[in-house]
């Protein structure tokens, strides 16, 4: 989480840190919106469904299995934060907001709900969202690794869950500077690879810690560092954000912890990976690990037997 002073000083804070569907466009924003015809051309490779507006950048798949598993993750991120969307001091007089790889939009038309005063914009490279929104909450198709094009600045900036398509993060992060009001929030929330256990159990005796190391490995290769988020705060701090706040939670994969919101986060977690481990998988090892479907589906085998042994306590680093 961070933000920039009123001093033009801004404060960041690093936390731990479609077809049938409708896309709202702000024609203000003429870059956005040659893009929506094409943008529903989807790539189709090994069974599931990827964007296609600028094709590649982001190897996670965006078919209706991983939108339901994103609602999912969305519900996970709620607990986490112990039922809010977000943990940023910002003000009740918030105008502007951003976020950015928004995915479904849960949390865009959530703030937007929640927020009716403040205008909500929701970026994604998918035009996946629903329907009908608030009226306060619009979504544009756009990378959100290319210079902005916003005719005016963000009071809050919100970003999650972006590692297995971001490239070039320092850039991004100035790109964010850049577009904040002074005294405006900054809030990022990303996870890492690999993963670990409470065991310190090692990566070769594990099929699913080696699978998380293979998903660092293949991602490296595609130029994405799956640990740029433990070294967030020295980049905010070197762009003048002030105010930074960073904190560093585990997702239990399983419900292996006593307390019951814990079990509970875990139980929605093994759900979450048992649906997402092919989609995290299959383009990243394929694309740039050269393994074919079927190397793939066998080495998930592997893992979705590891995951399930209730002697291991694993857990993703956010």
């Amino acid at each position: 989480m961070a933000t920039q002073s009123d001093d033009n000083l801004p404060v960041s804070d690093a936390s731990s840190s479609l077809i049938g569907r409708h896309l709202e466009i702000d024609h203000h924003h003429s870059a956005f919106t040659s893009t929506f015809s094409s943008a529903t051309d989807w790539r189709y490779e090994n069974g599931r469904r990827y964007h296609s507006y600028d094709d590649g950048t982001y190897h996670l798949p965006n078919d209706e299995e991983e939108l339901d598993r994103l609602d999912l993750q969305h519900e996970m991120w709620r607990m986490t934060l112990k039922g809010a969307l977000y943990w940023s001091p910002i003000p009740e007089t918030t105008q502007s907001v951003l976020d950015i790889g928004c995915g479904t939009g849960c949390w865009a038309i959530e703030f937007a709900e929640t927020h009716p005063n403040a205008t909500v914009v929701g970026t994604d490279l998918s035009p996946v969202q629903p329907d009908f929104v608030p009226p306060n909450c619009s979504f544009l198709v756009d990378n959100a690794e290319k210079d902005w094009a916003f005719s005016s600045k963000f009071d809050f900036i919100h970003a999650r869950m972006l590692c297995m398509g971001m490239h070039d993060w320092p850039h991004f992060l100035h790109q964010c500077w850049t577009n904040l009001q002074p005294g405006g929030w900054l809030e990022l929330r990303e996870i890492a690879f690999p993963w670990g256990s409470v065991e310190d159990t090692p990566i070769e005796e594990s099929p699913l810690l080696k699978w998380s190391d293979m998903v660092r490995e293949g991602a490296a290769r595609a130029g994405i560092d799956t640990v740029a988020c433990l070294s967030f705060e020295d980049k905010l701090r070197d762009l003048g954000f002030i105010k930074i706040k960073k904190e560093h939670v585990q997702w239990p994969l399983t419900p292996w912890p006593k307390g019951s919101l814990e079990k509970k986060l875990g139980a929605y977690a093994q759900e979450n990976l048992r649906s997402g481990l092919q989609g995290i998988s299959m383009a990243v090892f394929c694309r740039h690990l050269g393994m074919t479907r079927d190397e793939v589906e066998l080495n998930l085998y592997e893992a979705r037997k590891d995951m399930n042994d209730p002697s291991k306590h694993y857990y993703a680093p956010m």
